[in-house]
C-alpha cells in the first residue's frame, strides 16, 4: 500500500516563543487529509547535495472534525545548525513542499480508563492540543495535561489548554524547571506526575517530547507495573542534519 502524498504550500509562519514557530500549510493536491488527533506528518526537504531528507512533526490542528481537513498546523523548535529548523524558521508564505502521512499511534483509544495523563515537553504538547475536542467529549475520563518547559516564555497554546481545563474532568499542569511563576508547578513534569500517584489499575499515560523525559517517565511507570498497552510514547529526536 502506497504512502499518501500531498502537495502543500505555506500559508503562515508565526513566532510564538523566542525559540518556537507555528507553521500552517494549506493542502493543494489532494486538497484534504483525514487524520486522527495525535498523529504526525512528514515533510521531504531538499539538501545542499540534492538528496532529500525527511522530517516529521505532530499535527497540532484543533478542530471539531479531523476528516477532510484542508490544512496542517505544526510547531517547530529551533535547533542550532539544524537544516530543517533553518529552512522552516526562514520560510516565506507561498513556499511549496511535499508532505506524506498521516502516521503514528499516539491517539486516544476507543476505551479509556478512569484517568489519562498526557505528558509533554516543549513541542511535544502539539498532539495533545490536537486532542482537545476529543477530550471535551470524553467526560467519563479524568484528564491531566502536563506541559513541561524551562521558562514560562517557552510555553505556547496556553489559552487552549487553560480553556479546556475549565471543564470538571480536565486538569492542566504547566511545569517550569528553571523558574517559579504563579499558576505553574516548579519542577519537572516527572515530579508532578509522581505527585499524582499514577495507578496501573485505573490509569493510562501518553508521553511525547524530550527523549530523556520519555525514557525516565516510562521507566517510572514500568516500576509501578504499568503494562505496555497502558503507556503510549513518542520521542522527539533533534537532528542537525
Amino acid at each position: 500500500m502506497s504512502i499518501p502524498s500531498f502537495q502543500v504550500h505555506l500559508e503562515s509562519n508565526e513566532e510564538i516563543t523566542p525559540n518556537v514557530r507555528k507553521l500552517v500549510f494549506r493542502l493543494d493536491d489532494p486538497k484534504t487529509i483525514t487524520y486522527k488527533p495525535g498523529q504526525f506528518v512528514s515533510f521531504m526537504l531538499g539538501t545542499e547535495d540534492d538528496r532529500p531528507i525527511k522530517r516529521s512533526y505532530s499535527i497540532a490542528n484543533m478542530e471539531t472534525n479531523s476528516d477532510n481537513s484542508t490544512y496542517i498546523e505544526f510547531v517547530i523548535s529551533y535547533v542550532d545548525g539544524g537544516k530543517a529548523s533553518n529552512l522552516f524558521f526562514n520560510a516565506e508564505p507561498g513556499m511549496e513542499m511535499e508532505m506524506t502521512g498521516p502516521f503514528g499511534l499516539l491517539c486516544l483509544t476507543e476505551e479509556l480508563p478512569k484517568r489519562v495523563f498526557l505528558v509533554g515537553t516543549g513541542t511535544g504538547v502539539a498532539p495533545y492540543r490536537s486532542m482537545i475536542e476529543q477530550i471535551k467529549s470524553r467526560t467519563d475520563t479524568e484528564f491531566h495535561i502536563l506541559f513541561g518547559a524551562q521558562y514560562l516564555q517557552d510555553m505556547f497554546y496556553l489559552d487552549d489548554f487553560k480553556a479546556v481545563a475549565l471543564l470538571d474532568h480536565v486538569h492542566f499542569h504547566p511545569c517550569l524547571s528553571r523558574e517559579e511563576k504563579p499558576g505553574c508547578v516548579a519542577g519537572y513534569v516527572q515530579n508532578k506526575l509522581k505527585e499524582l500517584e499514577p495507578n496501573p489499575e485505573t490509569d493510562m499515560a501518553y508521553l511525547c517530547g524530550n527523549p530523556n523525559m520519555v525514557d525516565e517517565v516510562f521507566e517510572m511507570l514500568k516500576e509501578k507495573e504499568f503494562g505496555v498497552k497502558q503507556v503510549k510514547r513518542e520521542k522527539y529526536v533533534f537532528s542537525r542534519f
